[in-house]
């Protein structure tokens, strides 16, 4: 009996763990996909920046978990989802500079400028993301049976235009 109670409980984590990673596809982002009930995107291209980390982070007990994707170092750009209904990533402190179109969907662009200087603060602009960095943030609606969701592209030691190019370069997975 307790053989049987083994071998059940080895089935229910070997399924359990192959809803999370789609099926040998080799595609972080198509295997994110299959584990969560949001759409999930993926950079069409992020020019010279290696992939350096991508997870599945937490957002509480109650809630599905989120993907955060790191590219680059000392210039870098990170990828994060969620569903759009929920609040999970914190991108930080920053004067909206613009807002664009991503995609159809209306992007609030966000700069990191000092808020300890006045100055700096009350002048921000979107040339200043190539200084301190910055981000887009959007939600693209639901579709098909999957939630909507929650982007943000937030960039390090690239520009606006950057910024605007790896965020409309992005796509969903396909499934």
């Amino acid at each position: 009996m307790r053989k049987m109670g083994f071998i059940l409980a080895l089935l229910v984590i070997i399924s359990s763990s192959q809803s999370s990673f789609a099926t040998g596809s080799g595609n972080r982002y198509q295997s994110a996909q299959a584990g969560v009930s949001y759409r999930i995107f993926q950079p069409g291209s992020t020019g010279d920046l290696i992939l350096r980390s991508f997870t599945m982070q937490s957002c509480g007990a109650k809630n599905e978990k989120w993907l955060a994707a790191i590219y680059g170092e000392d210039r870098s750009v990170q990828f994060l989802e969620t569903d759009s209904k929920v609040k999970c990533s914190n991108p930080g402190l920053g004067v909206k500079v613009a807002t664009a179109s991503i995609n159809g969907n209306t992007a609030t662009i966000v700069a990191f400028c000092d808020p300890s200087n006045r100055r700096q603060w009350k002048n921000c602009k979107t040339s200043d993301i190539h200084n301190f960095g910055g981000y887009a943030m959007w939600k693209v609606p639901s579709a098909k049976s999957l939630h909507g969701t929650e982007i943000e592209v937030l960039v390090s030691g690239l520009t606006y235009e950057d910024l605007l190019k790896l965020a409309r370069g992005m796509k969903p997975v396909s499934f």
